[in-house]
């Protein structure tokens, strides 16, 4: 049996070191203290008559294995545990070479690392799958918005122990979708060191979903908008309320009167309207009137004018628990537009402030990135 190189963290070293190296990594990874010494993994090539069953207890293969006999054909994928691997070679295999690792007393496999990894990191409406070839997919349970924790994310990845790739946050998604893949980065990992990565998990998930359980929205529209105009547009916005299992409750056209516009406002939250768009505000405008009714019945202007296009002259409102969006005429008529952007957070009852819009500015134009915020099938 012939040792090779022993390696850990992806850094290789030559053969003969195997039995007294020790690799120090002291502090500058997040904080954490790694100044004890740890024993690196080691890497053999052997031929399997050199091998039995008791040869290094928890080894994996590193590199795939192929081998055509008589019997068949036999294929083991790098992850393999060397025991399997063994167990699956006919009697008419001959000598055959493996490559494998074997662990250090404190390793855990990749599938096992990948799996606490998923655990950690997962939150309401997902869930994880098995492993399969080393890696865990976190899938949808249902319908909903998609929430991620990109800083968490990029702070997990950024050790080189964890990989881990998200769709976006904001995403619509469906049933049964994956919305992210978790891997841990070797084969044979630490699990020491996994944990100590898991302590920088927060209290809050890092990869969610949630559920659309607002349905009932109503559209308000001034004088600017016609009546054959608003006709076209309840159409339009009704099919689009349709994939989130919402409904198009109240359309009514109403003066531009402050007075009258926040009668409306309070009927309509009276009702048990869970979302509130209007058609005709001029978000430039100071004394618009649709504006000045929100001070009426005490509610909070989010933001006045959006960095997302198209959608610049978007506002948000929120009165209690209830948001009201100021629409463009361009967001009206089905087109692509920031309703499609921030529909999906309002349904599924979740925060829409400054920083939200703010930070969506970052892929903002919505006409190149808008598409992979829907789900596979809203694109066909």
């Amino acid at each position: 049996m012939s040792q090779l190189i022993v390696q850990r963290a992806g850094l290789a070293f030559p053969c003969g070191l195997a039995d007294n190296l020790r690799e120090r990594m002291c502090g500058g990874w997040f904080g954490f203290d790694f100044s004890e010494e740890i024993l690196t993994m080691r890497r053999y090539e052997a031929l399997t008559s050199e091998l039995s069953g008791d040869s290094h207890p928890g080894a994996v293969l590193c590199r795939d294995f192929t081998l055509r006999t008589d019997k068949g054909r036999v294929s083991l994928r790098r992850g393999t545990p060397l025991q399997e691997a063994l167990e699956q070679m006919p009697d008419d295999a001959g000598d055959s070479t493996l490559h494998f690792l074997a662990p250090d007393p404190d390793d855990i496999t990749q599938e096992d690392a990948s799996e606490r990894i998923a655990r950690a990191i997962v939150g309401d409406g997902l869930h994880p799958t098995e492993p399969h070839q080393g890696q865990v997919d976190l899938r949808a349970a249902a319908a909903g918005v998609l929430r991620i924790d990109s800083a968490a994310v990029e702070r997990l990845n950024e050790p080189r122990l964890a990989l881990i790739a998200t769709a976006l946050d904001g995403r619509v998604v469906e049933p049964d979708e994956t919305v992210a893949i978790v891997k841990a980065s070797e084969l044979l990992v630490s699990s020491v060191d996994i944990e100590a990565l898991l302590q920088t998990v927060g209290e809050y998930p890092v990869v969610q979903v949630a559920p659309f359980t607002r349905q009932r929205v109503a559209l308000i529209a001034g004088d600017r908008i016609r009546e054959q105009n608003l006709n076209v547009s309840s159409k339009h916005l009704a099919a689009g309320l349709e994939r989130y299992g919402a409904d198009l409750a109240d359309v009514r056209k109403i003066e531009d009167d402050p007075n009258t516009i926040a009668s409306t406002y309070r009927e309509l939250l009276e009702s048990g309207i869970d979302l509130i768009l209007v058609a005709g505000s001029i978000v430039l405008d100071p004394q618009d009137p649709y504006l000045q009714a929100l001070d009426r019945i005490d509610a909070e202007l989010v933001r006045r004018g959006a960095p997302i296009d198209p959608g610049t002259m978007f506002w948000v409102a929120r009165a209690d628990d209830v948001y009201i969006f100021g629409l463009a005429s361009c967001e009206m008529y089905g087109k692509l537009s920031i309703i499609d952007l921030f529909l999906p957070y309002a349904l599924a009852d979740q925060t829409i402030d400054n920083a939200l819009i703010s930070r969506l500015g970052y892929g903002g134009l919505l006409n190149d990135t808008h598409v992979v915020r829907r789900p596979a099938s809203w694109r066909e």
